[in-house]
């Protein structure tokens, strides 16, 4: 099991869907104890959507060419890394390859790509032999022209498919996995960095010439200290001896939507990790893969600062 994190955010003056995972992939005991397997798993995936008419597609190879219309949803998993992986696979390779057959150019909507991905899981776990009752948790996420969703999808041997999606606001924070101390503490601190920021926004800016600057900078800090706290908590599961199944790296995977087009972007923790950067796969120059790095969280404050948390260890 792991954990896994949805939420909109604003920051640096761009809207963007923003998930955070850990890394690791465990096993669990015949005494209830979880042993880690590998801490380089990963958990966040772009998943490219295109949609193509009948005449695009080249049946010499049975390849599709120029897509119509194309997009991009995010997709976050906990559970059975085998199983999840394998869906993973299959919702990819349907979603890269949406055929309109009538001769129109029709565009998918929320709900339609959520009910496919409902759908393409519950058919795998229909010839699933149920060894090792398995389970499967999703959260998937993206934009409808500009409006951005987030559903979660849930597949056990006991309850079978389940499914819910919502339209994100800025109160929204979707969580699967091992997620319920983190749920706790990290509601409660968005909860109170928004109440100050609301009461910072509903000051009205001092009549100097840089008042509205100011203003403006103090709200800014408000989102950026939201989404640092959010990282901090993570990355304390993380490191946390009362969660055993979370661990590795914290890597994180944003969605942002311009004029209609929808990008992705990775970035991870500042650790050591397996990204293949020192390789070069052109002779006699360098062309390989970057990992882009940011330090996520903030300094913990000293104790005495803010109390101590019922497990004993110090919160933000």
């Amino acid at each position: 099991m792991t954990l896994v994190c949805v939420r909109l955010e604003k920051s640096f003056g761009v809207d963007r869907i923003t998930a955070l995972a850990d890394t690791r992939a465990s096993i669990r005991r015949p005494d209830g104890s979880f042993k880690t397997v590998s801490d380089t798993t990963t958990k966040l995936f772009a998943v490219p959507v295109r949609c193509y008419t009948l005449d695009q597609l080249t049946p010499v190879v049975g390849a599709w060419a120029d897509p119509y219309f194309e997009t991009t949803i995010g997709l976050g998993f906990s559970g059975s890394c085998f199983e999840c992986l394998t869906v993973i696979a299959h919702i990819s390779r349907a979603l890269s390859a949406l055929a309109a057959p009538n001769g129109d150019q029709p565009v998918p909507v929320r709900d339609g790509l959520v009910n496919l991905i409902g759908k393409l899981c519950d058919s795998y776990f229909s010839h699933h032999s149920g060894d090792g009752d398995p389970v499967l948790l999703l959260l998937a996420f993206g934009f409808e022209g500009d409006r951005p969703w987030v559903a979660k999808i849930t597949w056990r041997q006991q309850e079978g498919l389940q499914s819910r999606t919502v339209w994100a606001n800025e109160d929204t924070l979707e969580t699967i996995g091992q997620d319920a101390r983190f749920q706790q503490y990290a509601s409660d601190w968005r909860e109170r960095i928004r109440k100050h920021k609301d009461g910072v926004s509903s000051k009205p800016a001092l009549q100097a010439d840089d008042g509205a600057f100011e203003k403006a900078l103090e709200v800014s800090r408000h989102d950026l200290a939201e989404r640092k706290v959010t990282e901090e908590e993570m990355l304390h599961q993380i490191d946390s001896e009362f969660a055993e199944s979370i661990g590795g790296v914290l890597q994180r995977l944003e969605l942002s939507s311009a004029n209609g087009n929808v990008i992705a972007g990775f970035t991870r923790d500042d650790c050591d990790y397996m990204e293949g950067g020192s390789y070069s796969v052109a002779p006699g120059t360098l062309l390989g893969p970057i990992p882009i790095v940011e330090r996520m969280g903030r300094r913990v404050r000293r104790p005495g600062s803010t109390g101590s948390r019922k497990d004993g260890s110090e919160s933000i």
